[in-house]
């Protein structure tokens, strides 16, 4: 899907400026950072953690393991595919321990300052009605005062209204409450639809 006149060159001229500060850095100059993919004139803006395996390989968010299996709820609670929203990563690089197999880990808080600044920039470009925060570390980039509750609704450090939800990787971890924390996700994203109704 095209991105909107209004929004693409200013998006544009956002990755340009933060490929070339992470090639800048010592820390990021070997990393593939991984932009955003859908829609910015949906009225839902969706903020993940940081990008995996599969999302830097592929160079798209949220299509590795987990990524995908919130998509699919995702699109069956909001009856439209994901092009149709505006997707996107706090971090904008795989954070992962140098192992033999470069197995992932969390971002760290030096990790998170760096690439705040763009988020908070894609934020203002975009101006979403309603952000969905995929886990804690989102959460608390988008509305860092305010306690982390899933399925809670808040407003977001620019004044966006910001509802929270379990990460899908936490959701897949914990196979004993699968179905329940499923569910849940499920009914949060419908009443984020609803909530888009209103809106609109």
């Amino acid at each position: 899907m095209r991105k909107p006149p209004g929004k693409k060159k200013p998006l544009d001229r956002l990755f340009k400026k933060l490929s070339q500060e992470c090639k800048n850095s010592s820390r990021f100059k070997d990393s593939r950072p991984v932009f955003s993919e859908g829609n910015p004139a949906s009225p839902l803006m969706i903020v993940g953690e940081a990008p995996g395996r599969d999302e830097t390989r592929l160079g798209r968010p949220f299509v590795g393991r987990a990524g995908t299996f919130f998509t699919k709820i995702l699109e069956d609670a909001l009856g439209a595919g994901r092009g149709n929203f505006y997707i996107t990563n706090t971090v904008k690089v795989w954070p992962h321990l140098k192992t033999k197999r470069l197995k992932t880990r969390a971002p760290l808080k030096s990790e998170i300052d760096f690439f705040l600044p763009y988020l908070l920039e894609e934020i203002r470009i975009v101006r979403p009605k309603v952000i969905l925060a995929v886990g804690r570390t989102a959460f608390g980039s988008v509305a860092p005062e305010k306690k982390f509750e899933c399925g809670a609704w808040t407003k977001g450090v620019l004044g966006h209204d910001v509802v929270s939800v379990y990460h899908p990787a936490y959701i897949l971890r914990k196979k004993k409450d699968l179905k329940k924390n499923t569910d849940e996700l499920r009914s949060i994203l419908k009443k984020v639809k609803k909530s888009l109704g209103r809106k609109s």
